[in-house]
């Protein structure tokens, strides 16, 4: 979905794209294999806002306060482009709201915000956030939460868009300043999906790929729905705060009694395979 919306908003998007590969390029340093490789993934999402147009200077104020990053650079035709630490950040404003309805209809999955199809249909406008080169999926990340927090400041900000997740603009920074207590706000980066029918309360997560991991399901479980949200979301925080990798056959506990299984399967809900947890 990304992608597409990408493609549809033109072309000086991705000439700003193509003007950060070649400086990374340029970048490159020669010499010997090494052990580590930087994250290969662009980290995109879609900044959505009420009017059509875009306060940069006041986002390079905010990144200032909120976050203790200077950014030199300054816009240019609408789009600004800046390094943090090696990573490039592209924030280019399109004067457009995304086609299709797609947010809106990925706003209908926002169980936790009733009111998110309705207030992200008011978007005239997007900020289309990219980070790349990041050392690694964490710092990508928490430089791009950074980045659309400090946007989402902006005072006729709605939402941000990362297919499938959306989520409300003063929600979201909130949750983002947790960082600067070294708390890395899983919820803004991995969605849960939540359905329920005659067979059982079932949750599924979309984003756990980013960082190198199999996404999870747990399926028509007997529990409550908000249980299996709870447990979805204690198990998908766990796996990214602490890097952990869960394989077929291992058993999974939050307590000293219990010991949920773990089995690796196709994925009903989510595409290729995925975890199971028996919960």
């Amino acid at each position: 979905m990304t992608r597409i919306v990408l493609e549809l908003e033109g072309e000086h998007v991705m000439g700003l794209f193509d003007k950060l590969r070649r400086r990374k390029k340029e970048k490159v340093p020669a010499g010997g294999a090494v052990e580590s490789t930087n994250y290969s993934e662009t980290i995109v999402g879609f900044v959505l806002l009420e009017r059509d147009d875009c306060d940069f200077d006041l986002f390079i104020r905010n990144m200032k306060n909120e976050w203790d990053i200077e950014i030199e650079e300054r816009p240019e035709e609408g789009n600004l482009f800046f390094e943090v630490n090696g990573m490039q950040v592209v924030c280019a404003h399109i004067a457009a709201p995304v086609p299709d309805r797609e947010v809106e209809e990925n706003a209908k999955l926002n169980i936790l915000w009733r009111e998110a199809e309705q207030v992200t249909s008011r978007h005239q406008s997007q900020i289309i956030v990219s980070v790349l080169n990041a050392s690694n999926a964490i710092d990508g990340h928490v430089l791009f939460t950074q980045t659309a927090s400090a946007l989402l400041q902006l005072d006729h900000a709605l939402a941000i868009y990362m297919a499938p997740l959306v989520v409300e603009a003063s929600q979201y920074v909130e949750t983002s300043r947790g960082i600067k207590h070294d708390e890395l706000p899983v919820s803004l980066w991995i969605f849960i999906g939540l359905f329920q029918n005659a067979e059982g309360a079932s949750a599924y997560t979309y984003g756990l790929r980013n960082f190198g991991k199999e996404e999870m399901e747990i399926m028509q479980s007997s529990e409550s729905l908000s249980d299996v949200f709870e447990m979805m979301f204690m198990t998908t925080t766990y796996v990214v705060e602490n890097d952990v990798t869960l394989h077929d056959g291992e058993t999974l506990g939050f307590s000293a009694e219990q010991k949920l299984s773990i089995s690796l399967s196709k994925g009903v809900a989510t595409e290729g395979n995925s975890l199971k947890i028996g919960f």
